[in-house]
């Protein structure tokens, strides 16, 4: 089951232990044995910056990578849409404020190829086209590996206003085809995101 959590923003590692098993259990004394390849694996961590030309690195420390097409020859990249840079906006509450400068937009996809297993994907929004002023005024939806995450959301309701950023965490995205595709559906306007996070568990 997929979780949904909500982070109004006031500001944006995980660790795993091995348990024995079977007659490891029982208390012997005897430790499970892991695997050192299996012990030392990589967690994957991927911050990407929507229709950033270069990277950022945010007052965090984090490192985002700047936005790009989806290609055959690419593991990860937007499906069409449109960018633009608002440019030096003020967006207080946020580690982060100019993943929430840049916007991608009206795009039909973002897709990552990754390996199989459990992630934890953060979705960053914030309303900043001058042309939507109340809630109601942009309502999409957003789905993840063909399952609905986010139903007829709407950045400027969620965020409470204008140039706030929100940021949607959902949690145990279940990847087993080793991709994750990120779809937007139009309802009211056109579909936008600012930053978009793929963390492994």
């Amino acid at each position: 089951m997929i979780v949904v959590v909500l982070l109004a923003f006031s500001g944006c590692a995980t660790g795993g232990r091995a348990k024995a098993t079977g007659e490891q259990a029982k208390a012997t004394g005897e430790q499970a044995n892991v695997p050192a390849e299996e012990a030392k694996a990589p967690k994957l961590v991927l911050r990407v910056n929507c229709a950033a030309l270069e990277p950022y690195t945010d007052q965090a420390g984090n490192v985002w990578l700047a936005d790009q097409q989806a290609d055959p020859n690419k593991t990860w990249g937007a499906v069409g849409g449109m960018t633009v840079d608002r440019g030096e906006l003020s967006i207080a509450g946020t580690d982060a404020p100019k993943v929430y400068q840049t916007e991608r937009y009206s795009m039909e996809a973002y897709k990552f190829t990754v390996p199989n297993g459990k992630y934890t994907v953060r979705l960053h929004f914030a309303e900043t086209y001058d042309g939507i002023t109340a809630e109601g005024q942009r309502i999409f939806s957003v789905g993840i590996n063909d399952q609905t995450v986010l139903k007829d959301f709407d950045p400027y309701k969620e965020a409470g206003g204008f140039q706030k950023p929100v940021v949607k965490t959902i949690e145990d995205v279940a990847v087993t085809g080793g991709e994750i595709v990120i779809k937007f559906m139009t309802n009211v306007q056109n579909p936008e995101i600012n930053g978009i996070e793929i963390l492994s568990k």
